[in-house]
């Protein structure tokens, strides 16, 4: 009888795992400072239990909006992969997301 319960406890715990609380990085720094090239880490959270978790640990933020000085080396852009020049309500140029399009399907 003690091990049944034993194991059944052993169980529960395993299949139990959930996450922490999300904690704020402060001291994250951005490793570029234009283009959108650069991502920081904003906060961690950590998995309990035994098994693991579903989903991510770290939440991440794009930094560096402003556009680069060109010619950048080994980047040929003024913004990174997956953003644009784009001008901001205040006139000021900053790299924004390229919008993707949805492929149409066409239905036979």
């Amino acid at each position: 009888m003690f091990i049944k319960i034993m194991l059944a406890t052993i169980l529960l715990v395993t299949v139990n795992a959930q996450w922490s609380a999300w904690t704020e990085k402060t001291d994250s720094v951005c490793p570029e400072t234009c283009g959108m090239c650069g991502v920081k880490v904003v906060a961690t959270r950590t998995c309990t239990g035994v098994c693991s978790c579903s989903g991510p640990s770290q939440r991440y933020e794009e930094c560096g909006s402003k556009m680069c000085l060109w010619p950048r080396k080994y980047v040929f852009s003024t913004c990174c992969a997956g953003y644009k020049k784009g001008v901001l309500p205040s006139r000021a140029f900053e790299c924004v997301a390229i919008p993707t399009i949805a492929a149409k399907t066409r239905i036979a």
